[in-house]
């Protein structure tokens, strides 16, 4: 796997795109301090560069030919980007790149070329998305899908880079252009790792102001005005094997006049203005005796431009002269606060502070959210809240959110501190001077937008950014007048009147997309509460949101199968087919019960049944060779599993519905024609019946290089040897993994779930990551730490059964038995893909235990549960093994004191110990289940036959949990963690005692 960042000084959202294909250049280590830097005009600055990971590549992706086109509307603009890429390397790849876009850039379009004709991207619910593009490729036909994640990154999976060939795509953008102190500016990157074969750049404004003057890098670029009448200019050029050298740079003026556009789509008529406010009187904010610096110092943090930020303090604090200081240091938890007093403007002690701050962890909203009585609040956050529940706080008195990081959520940063009387300062986009002015005056506020012929008004801001306030609106009359109301800096109240009409500017394509987008900001300032209007919102108007993607697929057979609203060109098909779908998923829907009832039919005659329990008699020598024989370890096809290696007698067939196995039907007629052991053993069918097991888990001893220096070393150097290895495995879930059990073991609990909260941080809303950090948490007994993130893994992947499993799980474990019930039963009632055999068989077992050992007093509706899948079956011993990747293929071993080992090709044992259906292509689980136990030692062990991954993210870790007395009232459970690099390996899990 190459995984690959990139970087440049001055970046803006394109730079992302343009250097998909710098994989020469080595990945970027953290910092745990970013050195500040000299503090000048503000630029658009990229701390933490894009991240393209692409699986396998041996030879760098090659940009061949890159095509810009953008149109420039007053400080708006909106461009396309065409790429042509390609694939030196023998093999097809899948590339991931993760890049942020900038304050008020959004996504609006995006394109994949079919048999060389681009197809344009539809919108789709993100989690539909994910579930679609992973389908899809399984089937090796082309998908592409653009989604964000948290804040303003996104994220772009293109699937297949074909071997020796070209990939084009093209990408549409609308951005505020950047303010300057002359006018405003659009800025597009041009910096790249390697030559590009032909650039070709057409920048165009169609109304006044026009362009000025354009640069690219210290080249003077022409101007062409355009001909009569019309009153627009462009700036136009091409390059041939272009370096990559410089940044594009055109600027407009200034210009007094309003803005406005208006657009008809969809049925209405949007405007979009940008307004200078009337002159209105600033105030001085009275100087405040005490001041809340809250400095999150989470993983993230240290992508924040350190510099700037204590260039703004060093301002402020010399402006006060005097103060006092109560900082809180925020990550996975909120330090108790450190007071500081500022005499003369001197902070030398509090920088002290947090210039030697180490980032790790991950952040919380409580430990954002001011406490104590300042007067004022200032927040230095990038607003990525992605641990832990509860919801970011403002207070009770102004606080000002500072950001100085590209990787942001600013539509939350800007709602809680307008709402508290404050306001978002990006310190990429100001000059300490204007925050300063900002943070020591009361600047005039918009406090009310309406109008009697206009609904749905939104501004961007409560405050003039760049001397102009934004506002859009759906209009309900020809033309009327939105009423724009003031406070002034001491509050004196004023009135605006902004005619809104259409114009000459009313064919301008932008009208309904800048109204999208301020709406979509606003949303977002509370995405969790307005989830449904996100998704309606970006599936009106094709965006990429937190809750809608775009996606492009091949066939029209993967939309009717999705059920996924093709581009025009392919409607009629798709209608038409989808048509003669409806009938199908009815009957499928009717029969999925009926097939689940006849299952656990199957299982209740095996829990049933009565297994010998002494010596095992010798099996045919035939036989013998083939239990004993190990495992092929090439990868198989999923027609080919496994059969070289498993003897077709010992097969566990599919049987055919309400109807019990081959192996089933022999293993009764053998069984039960043997005398049962003449002992009688411990039955946990018998409630009250002593524990009959004891468990004894392998604990995983890493023996890395970090993990043996840490073992080493005295418990108070053991932090400064982790952060000292943090940069070098930044991206490495093993490394905190490990970090986290290590300091565990040397009783540094709090420290233990800092380090393990960064999986939070790695590669934002990644399920598999959030599993394995939420499998964590549980085998570390911290069910409330774990909700909230099994909860959001839910949000992901709706379309995975083990997302309802592992939270209804939790829910048990935390008491909260009704949902657990609720999730349980998803997992059994909903139809499933079939790369989840007989998941819902497990779920139901639990489902089941979890009522039979309800508290007393404590009741759950199952009402809607069917009564015929209600029947506890008590076990003696059970095992479950669940993994964090997907499309991988982990085996699950019980050898038991007969030596007989059951596993998938050896599925019931001869004292009936049974294993479920093997899992070769999700994430499991896979359930050993027993009875009545024989006394002895039963060995487990886990074997990692394969993977299939497209993006292979390391080593897969296990989650292993234990149960003796299953579904009674001794019911005890034990959970481990255990990691598999290497396909063919096998790990010893652990071993439990029969007494």
């Amino acid at each position: 796997m190459t995984v690959c960042r990139f970087g440049s000084k001055v970046w803006a959202c394109f730079g992302a795109l343009l250097l998909m294909t710098s994989l020469l250049l080595p990945a970027a280590g953290a910092t745990d301090v970013m050195p500040p830097r000299p503090i000048g005009p503000p630029v658009i600055d990229l701390p933490l560069p894009p991240l393209l990971v692409v699986a396998e590549a041996r030879l760098p992706i090659r940009l061949q030919q890159m095509t810009v086109r953008a149109e420039v509307l007053g400080t708006v603009a909106h461009t396309r980007i065409e790429l042509v890429f390609y694939n030196p390397n023998q093999r097809e790849l899948e590339g991931e790149l993760q890049f942020p876009l900038l304050d008020g850039q959004s996504v609006t379009g995006f394109a994949l070329d079919i048999d060389g004709v681009l197809r344009p991207a539809v919108p789709v619910e993100k989690v539909k998305g994910e579930q679609v593009f992973e389908d899809v490729i399984r089937a090796r036909v082309d998908p592409a899908l653009l989604e964000k994640t948290r804040g303003n990154n996104y994220k772009l999976r293109l699937y297949p880079l074909p071997a020796r060939g070209t990939r084009r795509v093209a990408l549409e953008f609308d951005e505020v252009l950047t303010a300057t102190d002359s006018g405003s500016s659009y800025r597009l990157p041009l910096q790249f790792a390697e030559t590009v074969e032909l650039l070709d750049v057409a920048v165009h404004s169609a109304v006044a102001p026009v362009a000025k003057a354009a640069r690219l890098g210290a080249e003077t670029l022409a101007v062409s005005p355009d001909p009569p009448p019309f009153a627009g200019a462009s700036v136009q050029f091409t390059r041939k094997n272009f370096a990559g050298q410089g940044l594009l740079n055109i600027d407009f003026p200034a210009s007094q006049a309003p803005l406005l556009a208006t657009e008809t789509r969809i049925g209405q008529t949007y405007f979009y203005a940008e307004v200078t406010p009337p002159s209105l009187r600033r105030a001085p904010r009275p100087a405040p005796r005490t001041v809340g610096l809250i400095w999150d110092a989470s993983g993230s943090g240290a992508a924040r431009d350190h510099g700037r930020e204590f260039a703004l303090l060093d301002a402020y604090f010399k402006q006060l002269q005097q103060v006092e200081v109560a900082l809180v240091i925020a990550r996975d938890q909120a330090q108790a606060p450190q007071h500081f007093s500022i005499d003369d403007g001197d902070w030398q002690a509090l920088r002290t502070v947090l210039e030697s701050l180490a980032y790790d962890g991950a952040t919380t909203a409580a430990a954002l959210s001011p406490a104590g009585n300042a007067d004022l609040n200032l927040l230095f956050s990038d607003g990525l809240i992605n641990y832990g529940a509860g919801a970011l706080v403002a207070g009770s008195v102004p606080l000002y959110a500072l950001n100085a990081a590209a990787s942001a959520d600013l539509p939350r940063l800007r709602a809680v501190a307008e709402t508290s009387g404050g306001r978002l300062l990006d310190l990429l986009g100001v000059s300490t001077d204007t925050a300063l002015t900002a943070l020591i005056e009361q600047a005039p506020r918009l406090v009310g937008l309406r109008s009697n012929g206009a609904k749905e008004l939104v501004s961007a801001s409560v405050y003039a950014e760049g001397g102009r306030v934004q506002i859009a609106g759906i209009l309900t009359e020809v033309q009327t007048v939105v009423t724009l109301s003031w406070l002034d800096g001491k509050g004196q109240a004023q009135t605006q009147a902004v005619n809104i009409a259409p114009g000459a500017q009313s064919l301008a394509p932008l009208a309904a997309l800048r109204f999208a987008a301020l709406q979509l900001a606003q949303l977002e300032s509370d995405a969790v509460a307005n989830r449904a209007a996100i998704r309606r919102l970006g599936n009106r108007f094709g965006l990429v949101t937190r809750e809608t993607s775009l996606i492009v697929l091949d066939r029209v057979e993967d939309y009717v199968r999705y059920e996924i609203v093709p581009p025009e060109s392919l409607r009629g098909e798709y209608e038409q087919q989808l048509a003669q779908k409806a009938g199908q998923l009815q009957q499928e829907r009717r029969s999925h019960l009926d097939s689940i009832v006849a299952g656990f039919q199957q299982k209740q005659a095996w829990w049933a049944m009565d297994f010998p329990k002494g010596k095992r008699p010798k099996p045919p020598q035939e036989e013998v060779k083939a239990v004993q024989e190990q495992p092929v370890m090439a990868m198989a096809t999923d027609g080919e599993r496994h059969d070289a290696h498993r003897p077709e007698e010992t097969l566990l067939e599919e049987p055919v519905r309400g109807e019990p196995s081959p192996l089933m039907a022999r293993a009764n007629a053998e069984m039960m024609a043997s005398p049962p052991a003449e002992a009688v053993f411990a039955d946990a069918a018998n409630p009250s019946a002593p524990p009959t097991a004891s468990i004894q888990l392998q604990k995983w001893v890493p023996d890395s290089v970090y993990a043996q220096r840490l073992r080493a070393a005295p418990v108070e150097q053991m932090y400064a040897i982790y952060l000292d290895e943090r940069p070098t495995y930044v991206n490495s879930t093993a490394f905190f993994l490990d970090a986290a059990d290590l300091f565990s073991e040397r009783n540094q609990p709090e420290l233990s779930l800092r380090i393990l909260s960064n999986l939070a941080e790695m590669n934002l809303e990644n399920r598999h990551i959030l599993r394995v950090l939420a499998y964590r948490l549980l085998q570390a007994k911290q069910v409330k730490l774990a909700l909230p993130v099994l909860q959001q893994v839910l949000v992901l992947a709706p379309d995975e059964p083990q997302s309802w499993r592992d939270l209804g799980l939790a829910y048990a474990e935390n008491g909260q038995y009704q949902p657990a019930v609720d999730h349980l039963w998803q997992v059994v009632a909903r139809p499933w893909h079939d790369r989840f055999p007989e998941i819902e068989l497990i779920a139901l077992a639990e489902l089941n235990a979890i009522i039979a050992r309800l508290p007393r007093g404590v009741t759950v509706d199952s009402s809607a549960i069917d009564p015929r899948l209600l029947h506890n079956l008590p076990l003696a011993v059970r095992a479950v093994l669940s993994w964090d990747a997907d499309n991988a293929d982990i085996d699950l071993w019980v050898i038991d004191p007969n030596d007989e080992k059951v596993y998938y090709g050896n599925p019931l044992g001869y004292q009936g110990g049974r294993i479920s259906r093997d899992f070769t292509g999700g994430y499991g689980p896979e359930e050993f289940s027993l009875r009545v136990a024989k006394p002895g030692t039963y060995r487990v062990q886990a074997q990692f036959y394969g993977n299939r991954q497209q993006l292979v993210t390391g080593a897969t870790t296990l989650m292993l949990r234990l149960s003796t007395g299953f579904g009674t009232g001794k019911q005890q459970d034990q959970n481990i963690i255990v990691r598999l690099d290497a396909t063919g390996e096998v790990v010893e899990v652990g071993t439990f005692t029969v007494r």
